[in-house]
């Protein structure tokens, strides 16, 4: 059965890597949206886990679907960590299962469904841990970054917008939690998504000559480090991100760094 958890996880990966890279189709006017709205965004999956209505599930909802729901329960978001991926899944067969529902989840849910920051945040999240105990593997988060400008007059052939300028980077965030029982599932996602959106809102900030003529690796690099520092707590550790890819078209040039 271990056999087939690299093979799942690697599945679910790759969805929400593909999920993180809708933003190379965002705008400028999106972009900027995410920037000022940061907060809202931040504090959604913290509001939902203190909620006392029941999710609605629609009856054309999966099986997979279902299933992971269930967890969504009033006040979620206040147990600590330990508890809550425990009650996720305790044994290797509970965690192939609960990998291959997330992986189908993940790969089919709409961004209008109301449970879309349950299964893409939370779930996601502690998915990741599960599957890093289990194997004995960092905690990770994906952070695909990305900063369109100067729209053309013209779509591509998917009759999305074509931009003059773009910056697409590939990067991803270690973490750990030295104290699981004493870090709140809200107190998580809270601070990945606080990095998330804070380094996204940085290369928003940022204008095409910095990104082109400076040392665009560094600066982002130096701006997690910042962030990480700040977020990490006694009981929760992040760590600066490892970019891997920056590819930036400016004009028709590419530029991959």
């Amino acid at each position: 059965m271990k056999k087939c958890l690299p093979i799942i996880f690697a599945a679910l990966l790759m969805v929400s890597a593909l999920t993180g890279c809708a933003g190379r189709n965002s705008s400028p006017e999106q972009n900027n949206a995410t920037a000022q709205s940061s907060k809202t965004n931040i504090s959604q999956p913290v509001t939902s886990t203190t909620g006392a209505s029941s999710p609605t599930i629609s009856p054309n909802t999966s099986a997979a679907y279902e299933k992971l729901i269930a967890y969504k329960t009033e006040g979620y978001g206040q147990q600590s960590i330990a508890d809550f991926n425990t009650t996720l899944a305790s044994t290797p067969d509970e965690l192939t299962e609960f990998l291959a529902a997330v992986a189908d989840v993940i790969s089919t849910i709409s961004p209008d469904d109301e449970n879309y920051d349950f299964f893409t945040t939370t779930i996601s999240f502690s998915s990741q841990e599960l599957y890093g105990e289990h194997m004995g593997e960092e905690f990770f988060i994906s952070m695909p970054l990305s900063k369109l400008s100067r729209p053309c007059d013209y779509l591509d052939d998917e009759g999305e917008t074509v931009y003059d300028f773009t910056c697409f980077v590939d990067a991803t965030a270690v973490y750990s939690i030295q104290a699981p029982k004493f870090v709140s599932v809200a107190e998580r996602d809270k601070a990945l998504l606080t990095f998330k959106e804070e380094m996204q809102n940085y290369l928003n900030g940022l204008s095409e000559e910095e990104i082109v003529g400076g040392d665009i690796k560094k600066m982002l690099t130096d701006k997690s480090t910042e962030l990480a520092n700040s977020l990490s707590t006694e009981n929760m550790k992040l760590s600066p991100c490892d970019i891997y890819m920056i590819e930036i078209h400016n004009a028709g040039t590419e530029i991959t760094k």
